[in-house]
């Protein structure tokens, strides 16, 4: 059986969220994108908090407490990936929705396939990664990385 290196596979899934994105002409498009790009999110989020760092959701629910304090508790990452989380599956145990109770989702595809491939993007970039990494990882996407799109 085949070994993959979960990194290798996050820069192809990035590329490929770009692309379908950027030549995006239809719903489907831009829920490939965002389904990709959260499935960068979950390999190299992590990856980049091991090392120190901070992922663009981490930051951006950290500005959200310091710009809400009223609210109570911390804002939680995941509430920026709602709409990922929420394509990826059906019902919530923790609010006993049941599955057949959860098949309608509402948001703005484009703009949401915008803001996830700007994250995965970003955490992408801060990840420490060792030369060999950089090597097998394919040109475009080290170019796609350099390039700093906006995406919105």
């Amino acid at each position: 059986m085949p070994t993959y290196r979960k990194v290798h596979l996050a820069a192809l899934m990035l590329l490929e969220a770009d692309t379908r994105f950027s030549q995006g002409r239809s719903d489907e498009d831009f829920l490939a994108a965002i389904v990709l790009s959260g499935a960068v999110l979950g390999i190299v989020s992590p990856l980049l908090k091991e090392h120190g760092g901070h992922s663009y959701h981490s930051i951006l629910a950290e500005i959200s407490g310091i710009l809400h304090p009223e609210k109570e508790g911390p804002v939680h990452e995941g509430v920026f990936r709602t709409v990922y989380n929420g394509l990826k599956h059906a019902g919530d145990n923790r609010r006993s929705l049941k599955p057949s109770e959860d098949l309608l989702i509402e948001a703005e595809l484009r703009l949401e396939a915008a803001r996830m491939l700007e994250a995965a993007t970003h955490d992408f970039r801060e990840v420490p990664l060792h030369e060999v990494d950089r090597e097998s990882l394919p040109s475009a996407f080290l170019e796609l990385l350099r390039e700093h799109k906006d995406y919105t």
